[in-house]
C-alpha cells in the first residue's frame, strides 16, 4: 500500500467522522431522518468547487475535500454492493 500524503489522510478522517455524526444522527431521528441522510450521502458523494480550471495543482483545502469526497464515495459504493448482495 502506498503512504498516504496528510491531505488524503485529512480527509479520509474527515469522511468517516462526519459519517459517524451523521448515521447516529439518522437512526435516533427516525425514518425521515434517514430517508435525507441517504440524499445528503449521494450529494456529498461528490465535491463540487465550482470552477472550470483549478489548475494542475489543487491547494491543500481542495485536496482534502477531494479526498473525503473520494472515501464517502467508496464507502457508499461498498454499503451498496453489500446491500445488494443481502
Amino acid at each position: 500500500m502506498t503512504s498516504l500524503t496528510p491531505e488524503e489522510l485529512e480527509g479520509r478522517l474527515n469522511a468517516h467522522r462526519e459519517l459517524m455524526i451523521e448515521m447516529l444522527s439518522a437512526m435516533i431521528g427516525g425514518e425521515v431522518t434517514i430517508t435525507t441522510f441517504l440524499r445528503k450521502l449521494r450529494d456529498d458523494a461528490t465535491f463540487k468547487d465550482h470552477e472550470e480550471d483549478p489548475g494542475v495543482m489543487p491547494d491543500t483545502a481542495f485536496a482534502i475535500e477531494n479526498a473525503s469526497a473520494r472515501e464517502i464515495r467508496a464507502i457508499l459504493e461498498a454499503a451498496r454492493a453489500r446491500a445488494e448482495a443481502s
